[in-house]
């Protein structure tokens, strides 16, 4: 009995693992409940729909991980939806309208950074600045008029495009994803976000530049919400006010739900992907067996709370039911005897 209980310990130890299982048991649950849930067209529908949640999730994991929080994603998306469409519109060359969106989401990104480190400010004070700042400019952007309408094919297919029965949308935001997740665990700057979001002091002994690490984090984020915001406008060739609103908040609780620490220095970007993943597919299963939206909202709500929950308990209960390891004397030494009594 022990020796599966170290073994489940290990095993729950894992990081993803918590979240790996509850998708599972979400996707055969919905699969059993609802036939109509599995079907393929249905699962390509319902993801697709949701790519900017998955691109800004990985970007925001990145920034919670260096240690910080980015309010700012969901409106920097919407943002940069409006401005990659409305220069598509105007008869710029499609690369140019790429640009102009993903460098809303930079200058935004920049401004996060620079901010923060710079003054020494809140990053949860700053983003929710920013949040409304670029909520703001889509509205003057738009001028409460829905942007609709580019004509040029080759904007749309950025998203519309198919390869290999997905959509271009959807294969960008798996490329996305594990770019990310390789240069977080592969590369020495990774590493380096990683171990500053331990803590300041920690990372100063290790002569880390937290500031700068910090910086790159949230250029990272802004430049994704930038692109999501692309993908997004190509998708659906209109944008309005308000667009994106409440995506911030999803991604935070996927990246939670994926085991990402909101202290920062623990979590990857493909376990936060895996809690987006979880979060669309409550959503679709939801929608599916006909539950009211606002009952929805409570449910996703409860469900992350739980999510957190049974996270936090696993890990106490792998640190818990971990065997011990003897510890061996260095070679040439003889451990002392433990004496029973004087």
């Amino acid at each position: 009995m022990n020796n599966f209980r170290s073994d489940a310990a290990r095993f729950l130890g894992i990081e993803g693992v918590p979240i790996l299982l509850a998708f599972t048991a979400v996707t055969i649950g919905f699969a059993l409940a609802v036939p109509s849930f599995a079907d393929g067209d249905s699962v390509r529908y319902y993801l697709n729909d949701e790519v900017p949640i998955f691109i800004i999730t990985a970007g925001l994991a990145l920034v919670i991980i260096a240690g910080g929080i980015d309010l700012s994603v969901g409106a920097v998306l919407g943002l940069s939806a409006g401005t990659s469409l409305w220069a598509s519109m105007h008869g710029f060359n499609p690369l140019v309208s790429i640009l102009v969106g993903v460098g809303t989401g930079l200058v935004f990104g920049l401004i996060n950074g620079l901010v923060i480190v710079k003054f020494r400010l809140s990053d949860f004070i700053v983003t929710l600045g920013t949040l409304n700042v670029a909520a703001g400019l889509l509205v003057v952007l738009t001028d409460h008029v829905q942007l609709v309408g580019t004509r040029d094919e080759t904007f749309l297919g950025i998203a519309g495009s198919s390869v290999g029965g997905l959509t271009s949308a959807m294969v960008l935001a798996v490329l996305v994803i594990v770019a990310l997740h390789l240069v977080l665990v592969k590369t020495a700057i990774g590493r380096r976000i990683r171990a500053s979001g331990m803590g300041s002091a920690p990372a100063l002994v290790a002569g880390l530049d937290v500031g700068r690490l910090k910086i790159y984090a949230y250029l990272v984020s802004g430049g994704l919400a930038g692109f999501g915001g692309v993908l997004l406008a190509a998708r659906l060739n209109s944008v309005q006010a308000g667009m994106a609103g409440g995506y911030e908040l999803i991604a935070v609780a996927a990246a939670v739900l994926g085991g990402v620490s909101l202290a920062g220095g623990r979590g990857g970007i493909w376990q936060a992907a895996l809690g987006a993943l979880l979060l669309v597919t409550l959503k679709q299963g939801f929608r599916l067996m006909g539950v009211d939206p606002l009952i929805f909202s409570i449910i996703t709500g409860v469900c992350i709370l739980l999510g957190v929950i049974v996270d936090r308990g696993a890990r106490r209960f792998a640190l818990t039911r971990r065997t011990p390891q003897p510890v061996q004397a260095p070679a040439g030494e003889v451990q002392p005897a433990i004496s029973k009594g004087r």
